[in-house]
């Protein structure tokens, strides 16, 4: 029989894809040659999130960027189920002088984007710093980033910028838009009721009609090849790779569609539907819905947990896994906000020693810290080459929107 140790790393690591997350774990532990193997492939990690956590794994990746890779991704999320047995490190972050409740805007690519007098101001999730890139525009809804384009979302329409190869690529364009999705290299956005697709790889930046919908569209998101709209009457339109449109409804009393606000949404089969204390949450394990529940002022979908604020100021976990048909719902309290403040929004970024909890009041952003790898040191801003195209094409931005 031939030593495990002569096989080529190709086999090693096809091995190691195959097995799950706590024999892979076991695996680095063998000896260096297994660890660098191991640790130097993220592909293992990715390919074990994308089986153990699928969903949940992916919105993570997204919100940390290149920041946190996929052997901390799944590290972190291993360890939400044990989270309220550490200890929550609660902090005031930054003040707002005007009242608002959409100060914060979604983190992504580990950037989180605060909204404040003089625009948007950029922080590094990793180390919690100020990013000297401002964008001076106070009507900013939205800020989405990957390796070579950066979108913001205005209530005017959408600004993109992409780094490119050559000058006789475009490296920019405008398009009227109420909001967007961003599928690695596809643009997805909707103005009204009609649905556009643009395509980032080619020189000349320009969209085109794929779909116009027969209501009006709540939430969108992209997911396997496939475009999931989710409308205003409780109606889900999905078009797919073949230009296929097929439509379903929320399963939900008709009566109740009418008082759903908020829609966190994955795909047609995994999203959260909530208004106050009307809770409709499906995936493709569990389905639950309540009308009596506690006040809802703000959600965050994770896939497998909602995290849940609430007007009387917690902050709840939600475990989906943890909820029994026609019992009342189990929450565990992850903190609660002094002085009456409650959130208005609610954010999750990964980071190599665990989580933080972004937490919007009307007045403030407050921190929910939890070091589940105390050893794991952030160190300092990152300057790789993604980021700084990131920080390039921000200050294009920023220079493009004062101007106009």
């Amino acid at each position: 029989m031939s030593d495990i140790k002569s096989l080529p790393v190709e086999t090693f690591i096809e091995i190691l894809i195959n097995t799950d997350g706590i024999t892979v774990g076991k695996c680095r532990r063998v000896c260096k040659e297994w660890k660098e193997v191991i640790d130097e492939n993220d592909l293992i990690w990715q390919e074990i999130c994308r089986k153990e956590c699928k969903y949940s794994s992916r919105i993570a990746k997204k919100k940390a960027g290149n920041d946190c890779n996929w052997y901390h991704v799944y590290k972190n999320l291993r360890m939400w189920s044990h989270v309220t047995s550490y200890q929550r490190n609660v902090r005031e972050f930054y003040n707002f002088s005007l009242h608002d409740k959409t100060h914060a805007l979604p983190v992504d690519y580990n950037i989180l984007p605060l909204k404040d007098t003089r625009g948007v101001v950029l922080y590094d999730m990793s180390t919690l710093k100020y990013i000297p890139v401002s964008v001076p525009e106070r009507s900013c809804l939205k800020i989405e980033n990957n390796n070579f384009v950066t979108i913001i979302l205005l209530k005017s329409g959408l600004f993109l910028q992409r780094t490119v190869q050559n000058d006789e690529q475009m490296s920019e364009a405008f398009f009227k838009a109420d909001n967007f999705v961003l599928a690695y290299d596809i643009l997805y956005f909707f103005n009204n009721r009609d649905v556009y697709r643009c395509d980032l790889r080619i020189n000349n930046l320009s969209s085109h009609l794929i779909l116009h919908c027969d209501y009006d569209i709540k939430a969108m998101q992209y997911d396997n090849g496939t475009l999931h709209l989710f409308t205003d009457c409780g109606r889900i339109v999905n078009f797919g790779k073949d230009k296929k449109v097929t439509v379903k409804s929320i399963d939900c009393p008709p009566e109740w569609v009418k008082q759903i606000k908020h829609v966190s949404v994955i795909n047609d089969k995994n999203f959260v539907c909530y208004s106050r204390n009307l809770f409709k949450i499906e995936t493709n394990k569990y389905q639950h819905l309540y009308l009596d529940f506690p006040l809802i002022t703000a959600l965050f979908f994770y896939a497998d947990i909602v995290l849940i604020g609430t007007r009387a100021g917690e902050i709840l976990l939600y475990r989906l896994a943890s909820q029994k048909r026609a019992i009342k719902p189990i929450f565990e309290e992850i903190a609660v906000l002094p002085d009456g403040k409650f959130a208005v929004q609610l954010d999750v970024c990964e980071r190599k020693t665990g989580p933080v909890i972004v937490v919007a009041t009307f007045f403030e952003i407050m921190l929910i810290e939890i070091d589940f790898f105390s050893h794991e040191k952030q160190g300092k801003i990152s300057f790789g080459s993604d980021k700084l195209c990131m920080y390039k094409r921000l200050s294009r931005l920023k220079d493009r929107l004062n101007v106009n």
